[in-house]
């Protein structure tokens, strides 16, 4: 009862509201709207303004995410994240920073190269310069990497850590080889694995992660020779269906590979320099300081004394009391002869390395990581002269190998028919991978060899020489493990029998 009530006075209500608006749309002379059968033209309109209202705003449109090629995926999760950072943070658990530095250079190295893959996955193949402007970075990342290694020469308990990274860098550049660029990878390892095996000797009974760095650095090259012979069979795999190179742009680095790290900081400015005239002006010892600030012009004004004024040249002058002052044309200074350049700034010799007749010529190689002789024959020598801070890879069976003047050079070899000789070399490093019936060393201090098990049956020569070790394998234990042995120096002379009788002094120890 009480709800038909109350709709009778809504009702009641509306009427009397409608009755007003009627009065009120009289008094103003527009007629009466007809609500119920004329519909307002605008509803619809006004309608669809107030469902837009109250709908809720569009979700921004999100960018295409495109899939990266597999080449690209496999080099991320296999190399650079399944080796190098792993490799980086043991280094940075053991290292000390400069050998750190060294490695995050290297990571850097093998993000570049990530980047290089992925422009050719998208890609068609550029010409010869457009493929060298991709280079750039990986170029100046190679020469950071040696440059790491010179800078810290001194450190000789760390030498042959940074002799690693710098010999097994250049495994990238077999982006820019094309045929077969696997074997390049397998060249840079061995170059690396030389001093890594020096690593595992020194600190196989100290401390087990030199040794765990090292293979830690041999698996890493091993899987990028695996991917290259995956992925980029025959070269850098280009896209023949892609874009062209100056039409790409590099993606955000929100998936894919890391970003790139960014440039070193700047080095700081010098300290500007006080000006002479401010220095000069404060007078004591300020103005003996400036006047030594001004480096060769302080000299200038100074007269060059000829030899007949000179004491030691000449007995009479000692013997008065003063020097005659000079006069006339004597006085006028002489110009100074030009001395000559010492050996040692001399023009440097053009190097070589080439096949003449059956002999191999290696000349003035200087900072060379790997050069490789290819194929040795059995009726072809190698002769190296004159190469420093340079590592020759000797693949097969060659008739002698000959190193003459060389500094600081490393020789690989498999195997030889007569004989190795070494001359006037200091420290030089040999390793034979196969055997070889005689080692000759002459005029020599300073040398590595490292014999094979089948090497062992060797006649070593000496003459001349000194601090010349000698390692071999240890039985029983895996390959690259050996035993460093010292060649004795010392000989002791005896008479008998009106005869010089002479034994060699074994080392002990």
């Amino acid at each position: 009862m009480s709800a038909n009530i109350n709709m009778a006075t809504v009702l009641k209500r509306l009427e009397a509201v409608t009755s007003r608006l009627e009065d009120l749309y009289e008094h103003s002379g527009k007629p009466v709207p007809n609500i119920v059968d004329e519909p307002d033209p605008n509803a619809n309109a006004r309608a669809a303004a107030a469902a837009a209202a109250r709908a809720p705003p569009p979700a921004p449109a999100q960018a295409q995410v495109v899939e990266d090629p597999p080449s690209v995926i496999a080099f991320d999760e296999q190399i650079l994240k399944g080796k190098v950072q792993p490799f980086v943070q043991l280094t940075e658990s053991f290292a000390p920073p400069f050998l750190v530095e060294q490695t995050k250079v290297v990571e850097r190295l093998y993000t570049h190269v990530g980047g290089v893959i992925r422009i050719a996955a998208v890609c068609k193949k550029p010409d010869t310069k457009g493929f060298q402007s991709l280079l750039g970075d990986i170029q100046k990342d190679l020469e950071a990497v040696s440059a790491v290694k010179e800078a810290n020469r001194k450190e000789r308990d760390w030498m042959n850590h940074l002799s690693v990274l710098a010999e097994g860098a250049p495994a990238v550049g077999w982006i820019a080889v094309e045929n077969k660029p696997a074997p390049h990878v397998s060249e840079m390892k061995d170059a690396s694995q030389f001093y890594g095996n020096r690593i595992i000797k020194d600190f196989k009974e100290k401390d087990a992660k030199h040794v765990e760095w090292v293979r830690a650095h041999n698996a890493l090259l091993d899987d990028m020779k695996k991917y290259v012979m995956e992925y980029h069979t025959t070269g850098l795999a280009w896209n023949p269906k892609g874009i062209a190179l100056d039409a790409y742009s590099p993606p955000a680095a929100a998936g894919g590979g890391p970003p790139a790290p960014p440039p070193p900081p700047p080095p700081p400015a010098a300290p500007p320099a006080l000006p002479a005239t401010a220095a000069s002006s404060a007078g004591g010892v300020a103005a003996v300081f400036a006047e030594l600030n001004r480096g060769s012009e302080v000299t200038k004004g100074l007269r060059k004394v000829d030899k007949s004024e000179m004491t030691h040249k000449n007995p009479a002058l000692r013997a008065a009391s003063t020097v005659p002052s000079s006069t006339g044309p004597s006085a006028a200074p002489k110009k100074p002869v030009k001395p000559t350049k010492p050996h040692a700034l001399m023009g440097k010799k053009p190097s070589k390395f080439a096949l003449e007749g059956n002999k191999w010529m290696i000349e003035y190689q200087e900072n060379e990581s790997a050069l490789t002789v290819e194929n040795g024959e059995l009726s072809q020598t190698v002769n190296l002269f004159g190469c420093k801070n340079s590592t020759v890879v000797i693949k097969g069976k060659v008739n002698a190998v000959t190193i003459v003047n060389c500094t600081k050079t490393s020789v690989l070899v498999e195997s030889v028919i007569s004989s190795v000789s070494v001359t006037n070399s200091p420290s030089f490093a040999l390793q034979i991978t196969g055997s070889a019936p005689t080692i000759q060393l002459d005029s020599t201090d300073s040398g590595q060899i490292y014999l094979s098990k089948d090497g062992l049956g060797v006649e070593i020569t000496t003459a001349k020489c000194s601090s010349i070790n000698v390692s071999l394998p240890v039985e029983g234990e895996e390959e690259g493990v050996f035993e460093e042995k010292a060649m004795p120096e010392m000989l002791l002379t005896t008479i008998k029998n009106g005869k010089l009788v002479t034994a060699v002094v074994e080392h002990v120890g």
